[in-house]
């Protein structure tokens, strides 16, 4: 071959769609992690006690819906009523390190050694293994500060079978003297010791396993579609359309939109997720607080709620699922994406 007829291969570069465990610096990682993670739920934990006050309430003695629950407490109970018990949840933030650590451990694993490689089939299975591994945190945070919710009118939301953590709240003459959260956690080990702050275990992972999967399936499919459909929009505009400008057909091909698509994925896959479990939610948060056993929560449920406990509390979990999902997405994947190592950082896609 003559040097006119000498060539140089020149391979494209790298684009990075989704940041590996491999791509990660840790030390910047975890710190914005958890400043993320820590906003998100600040500013979405009000509908959480909107829900579990409307998921407890038989049918709608105390409520009529989630618009009447949020003003009715902010009205007579005040605005920090809003935000009770969320100090006794803080350690669920520290618990979405562990989460991290596992799904994308996990992720890696399956994909380099039973050579899983398609996201919507890796993550969700990540993401189930992922969601189990925090139940230990997360159930005894959970029931104590559900409890807290509930304080004020305890009567209206808690079961016959209740009234002993209740009574012994009432009676511990220390109202004035110790916060509520240590004095639920007092109640709680003096009637039911250490087993009762994990009370309804299994009930907890029958939600959040299941909502994990159901969430990281849905998560993938709705970008996929999102996706598909965006790059079938360009097609069209293309040919139809004006031509693009040198930015315009740049910025299509390098995926600047693909934050935001992963924003709108994590919403409705929250939204699915969210309406797929509401009657696991219920009935653990049932189990949790009346302090029933697993068949006869089932039972009242039937007797007393019927085809309501599909829709119990569910529109303010959709709204605080489809909320945290989204911000959670965008705040994750652009921490992951600021956290990467300066090797790939040119490669990462926005």
């Amino acid at each position: 071959m003559t040097s006119s007829e000498t060539f140089t291969e020149v391979s494209e570069p790298m684009e990075i769609q989704i940041v590996e465990w491999d791509h990660l610096d840790l030390w910047k990682f975890y710190p914005m992690a958890l400043a993320s993670s820590w906003s998100i739920r600040s500013a979405l934990y009000p509908m959480q006690v909107v829900k579990a006050r409307l998921q407890l309430q038989q049918q709608n003695n105390v409520y009529r819906g989630m618009t009447h629950a949020f003003f009715d407490i902010f009205r007579k109970e005040g605005f920090f009523a809003l935000y009770r018990g969320f100090w006794i949840t803080v350690p669920q933030i520290s618990a979405t390190f562990v989460y991290s650590s596992v799904y994308e451990r996990l992720r890696k694993e399956l994909a380099e050694r039973a050579k899983i490689t398609s996201p919507a089939l890796v993550s969700p299975l990540a993401g189930g293994v992922a969601s189990l591994s925090i139940e230990l945190v997360y159930v005894p945070t959970d029931i104590i500060s559900q409890y807290m919710m509930i304080h004020k009118k305890a009567a209206s939301f808690t079961g016959s079978s209740s009234g002993a953590i209740i009574d012994c709240l009432k009676n511990d003459k220390l109202e004035n003297r110790v916060t509520l959260g240590i004095r639920v956690i007092r109640a709680i080990y003096k009637v039911d010791g250490l087993v009762g702050f994990y009370r309804g275990f299994w009930s907890s992972c029958f939600v959040y396993v299941p909502s994990g999967v159901f969430f990281w399936s849905s998560y993938y499919w709705a970008l996929s579609a999102m996706q598909s459909s965006y790059n079938s929009f360009l097609s069209w505009r293309r040919r139809k359309g004006p031509t693009f400008t040198n930015e315009e057909n740049s910025s299509s091909n390098n995926g600047q939109n693909l934050l935001v698509m992963q924003g709108f994925a994590g919403a409705l896959a929250g939204m699915f997720a969210a309406i797929g479990t509401n009657p696991l939610e219920v009935l653990r948060i049932r189990i949790q607080v009346h302090r029933t056993s697993y068949m006869e929560t089932v039972k009242r449920l039937i007797k007393y709620e019927g085809v309501r406990v599909f829709t119990k509390g569910l529109a303010p979990r959709i709204i605080s699922n489809a909320l945290y999902s989204s911000m959670i997405m965008i705040g994750y994947e652009t921490v992951k994406r600021m956290s990467v190592l300066p090797e790939f950082k040119e490669a990462v896609v926005w």
